[in-house]
């Protein structure tokens, strides 16, 4: 963590201590811890501490030592208020014995706040202490507001906000001072400097160019006022963003992203993290801090699956709010994320025209993702519903990368030799023989248009990404079919099916139990490494044709021969096959068909994938010169035939 404070001599006897920063440790990487503080404080010898705050609080319990460590300091302590001094760094600011602000300078004093998780009793304990926290905060305030304004301040739930002449007039402040930023004209430190460490005020002011960072954080500004100037707008959260959006715009050492985290604490004041629970401590410590709301992933996903249920497409087990979010349109999908989004684009927004609103969600990452997540949703759904005949008997593994792998065949392990007593064993190896592949990567990217969203085409999201799954499914089972079609040639440089391999029919013949008899009897008779050792393969699968799936479902279906006038039986083996139908097969040849073994037994058919993307992967990507969504489907596989013996083809007749 970065120490966002410093302590500085200024002059003879006067140090200068500058608190620009969150107050308390773990609020953000720019804290001003309390313990590192006060110990700085004890050690430090002064007759006078010029103490300069720009922060908008954090810990309660951290800004009360810090006040208390200063209040009792022996130097002199003058409190200047260059920026704002919100929540608890306005009670840091009570610690002066006179108290300067800027004259564009803000002051606010509220309830202190907190969150709990647990029973009733840990509610009521967490209510007790910030009630207790409350007490501690009062005197320091009822010194300059009298104890009843002071006690109503803190107790009320409000935020009260100050400006410097109201500040001077209600006795928070003794003084104002002149405007320390003067539009563009100042000596700008670098965000890590220290007020300490430059002269603000340069006699001669120098013109500061305007970076591209600096324009993208002004158009965010700019963004968000005219959003929350729309009609329909919360007024409450319209006056907090616009207070906050107001100093941001004095302080251009603010980044864009420092400008958000303000502005989304302004409109979401209420969205805090769970209490801190100290180990010496066994209630719980409230925390002036803000969080994620807790609601937006629970939209996020309820949103999704009513997006693909809205276009028909089946969704298994969809989120329980997911009739909440049924009935909305895309844009209000958009309106809803961004009134979730942490510091997006329309913080607060509650209405104008949905060009607006789809326009400011896609400068948000929360909307592109919930778009992506549903595409993603569609695609795998297409992938995995697509009729893919081939997973049924073909075996999935994962490569880690696109090199070049080499497969061994099971069937090519040595078989085990007798060893005679007190005999050695001797080493056995695989055959020579493998089938080597690679992964391809197959993809296609898919343009979405803005008028698309505002329109409310859910099918950019859902139908044609669905497409996208069931059409890299069908690639997969083309590529696996297009293997025992064409026949191809296998590492010892013969066809996968030939008679030398033992696996073609030796004359095509139509399907029939003796015709399967035959290729039953082949594939048992199947041998080894070298010629030796039968191997006993069982086929598992009958694979055929659409123009054989009637034949084929009647033969395995029935208790008799189909091909006999007579009651003799249909063997139990010839009824156990798993029927396999692809019409792939159809366009090479609509008579001839296939028999395969179980993938456990023998190797066949592999269909490999990229670790961990199995089927479609998606990226996303939003264009800011255009206003497209652009979603990108990408399958990297290989499918390749590993081992001969466990396939039988007949050519049919």
């Amino acid at each position: 963590m970065k120490r966002w404070y410093d302590i500085k001599a200024a002059s003879s006897g006067t140090h200068e201590l500058l608190i620009y920063g969150d107050i308390g440790e773990s609020w953000s990487d720019q804290s001003v811890v309390a313990a590192d503080l006060v110990k700085d404080l004890a050690e430090l010898e002064a007759s006078a501490i010029n103490v300069r705050i720009n922060s908008y609080g954090g810990s309660v319990s951290d800004g009360v030592a810090i006040h208390n460590a200063l209040d009792r300091h022996p130097a002199k302590i003058n409190v200047y208020v260059d920026g704002v001094a919100v929540s608890i760094a306005s009670l840091i600011a009570m610690a002066g014995e006179k108290i300067h602000m800027a004259e564009n300078a803000l002051m606010m004093i509220h309830a202190p706040w907190g969150a709990a998780t647990g029973n009733a009793q840990d509610m009521r304990d967490a209510a007790g202490m910030l009630d207790r926290f409350a007490e501690a905060m009062l005197p320091p305030y009822s010194r300059r507001l009298g104890e009843s304004l002071a006690r109503s301040l803190i107790t009320d739930g409000e935020d009260h906000w100050y400006t410097a002449e109201e500040a001077l007039a209600a006795g928070l402040a003794d003084e104002i001072d002149a405007s320390l930023l003067a539009a563009a004209h100042f000596q700008l430190p670098s965000r890590f400097q220290r007020t300490g460490d430059t002269n603000m005020a340069e006699e001669s002011p120098v013109e500061v160019p305007v970076s591209a960072q600096m324009q993208e954080r002004n158009q965010y500004l700019q963004g968000i006022r005219a959003v929350n100037e729309l009609p329909g707008t919360d007024p409450e959260r319209r006056k907090r963003v616009l207070e906050a959006v107001a100093l941001c715009e004095l302080d251009p050492r603010l980044t864009r992203d420092e400008c958000i985290e303000r502005v989304t604490k302004a409109a979401y004041p209420y969205e805090a993290e769970p209490l801190n629970v100290l180990p010496t401590q066994p209630q719980h410590q409230p925390v002036a801090i803000y969080g994620d709301n807790r609601h937006h992933a629970e939209y996020a996903e309820a949103a999704t699956d009513a997006i693909l249920l809205r276009a028909g497409i089946p969704v298994f087990e969809p989120h329980a709010a997911v009739d909440d979010v049924r009935g909305q349109t895309l844009t209000q999908i958009a309106q809803a994320m961004l009134s979730h989004s942490r510091g997006g684009f329309g913080v607060g927004f509650g209405g104008g025209n949905p060009n607006e609103i789809v326009r400011a969600a896609m400068t948000t990452s929360d909307f592109p993702i919930l778009l992506a997540n549903t595409a993603n949703k569609a695609v795998m759904l297409g992938f995995e519903n697509e009729p893919a005949s081939h997973r049924l008997w073909t075996r999935e593994v994962e490569n880690s990368d696109f090199k070049p792998v080499s497969r061994y065949a099971i069937s090519e392990a040595p078989g085990l030799e007798e060893i005679q007593e007190g005999g050695e064993y001797t080493h056995g190896s695989l055959s020579e023989r493998s089938e080597s592949y690679e992964l391809k990567t197959y993809g296609k990217k898919l343009a979405i248009t803005r008028k698309a969203i505002i329109n409310d085409d859910i099918g950019g999201f859902t139908r044609i990404p669905q497409a996208f799954g069931s059409a890299a499914a069908r690639l997969e089972a083309d590529k696996v079919y297009a293997l025992l079609t064409g026949n191809p040639a296998m590492s010892d440089g013969t066809a996968l099916f030939h008679a030398d391999h033992g696996n073609l029919a030796s004359s095509g013949s139509a399907l029939s139990l003796a015709a399967l008899g035959e290729g039953r009897a082949a594939m048992r008779k199947q041998t080894g490494i070298g010629g030796t050792g039968l191997l006993n393969v069982v086929p598992r699968y009958l694979i055929v044709p659409a123009a054989l799936e009637s034949t084929a479902e009647q033969l395995l279906a029935s208790l008799v021969d189909p091909a006999k006038q007579n009651d003799a039986a249909n063997p139990a083996w010839v009824r156990g096959l798993e029927l396999v139908v692809d019409p792939r097969l159809d366009s090479v040849s609509a008579t001839g068909w296939y028999l395969a073994a179980s993938h456990m037994q023998v190797d066949t058919v592999e269909v490999a994938h990229l670790a961990g993307q199995r089927g479609v992967f998606i990226e996303e990507r939003s264009e800011f010169d255009t206003d497209n969504f652009e979603i990108k489907a990408r399958l990297d596989f290989a499918t390749q035939v590993i081992d001969w013996v466990g396939l039988y083809h007949n050519p049919g007749a």
